[in-house]
């Protein structure tokens, strides 16, 4: 093994620092890989089981989860709901929540911020069930502070589904 030293002249150096300190190639990188992702992965967070049961499952959710495409998630849920509802009067929700910890709830607090008041203000009355799937033990006490986000009626339409 080598270890003599090498020291880069200073073109090298110049590239180096402007390859890592730019952020620009990671943007565009990354919007790349959202773009190839979510024609994968949204059909998987969101979809009608039947015309009338909705599955949401919070494991893919994590892969496409950031900020800035809160809205661009949100509207494919509405989306899907919408089209449950040509059929339906109401519809019926499945939330897998399995592997959600309370450092996510923390980190994605925004997005489930956001998402209630849309389903309030889009689909007041339309909501017949929402069963959650696979809770952690600490969802239940979690509830009572996210649940000041929902309204009382809409609260006794969620039940958590117990493993048997």
């Amino acid at each position: 093994m080598n270890t003599a030293k090498i020291t880069p002249t200073l073109d090298i150096r110049e590239q180096i620092h402007a390859q890592f300190s730019s952020n620009e190639h990671i943007k565009i990188t990354k919007a790349n890989i959202m773009k190839t992702c979510f024609n994968d992965v949204l059909p998987r967070l969101c979809f009608a089981l039947n015309s009338e049961n909705i599955l949401l499952d919070y494991r893919f959710f994590k892969f496409i989860a950031s900020a800035d495409n809160y809205e661009f998630v949100i509207s494919y849920i509405v989306s899907v709901i919408k089209s449950a509802l040509h059929k339906h009067e109401t519809f019926i929700l499945h939330v897998n929540l399995d592997s959600l910890t309370i450092l996510n709830i923390e980190k994605y607090f925004g997005f489930i911020k956001q998402i209630s008041e849309v389903l309030k203000t889009t689909f007041p009355e339309k909501l017949n069930v929402c069963y959650i799937y696979n809770a952690p033990f600490i969802f239940s006490k979690l509830f009572n502070i996210v649940g000041a986000l929902i309204d009382k009626r809409t609260q006794q339409k969620i039940q958590l589904v117990k493993d048997e």
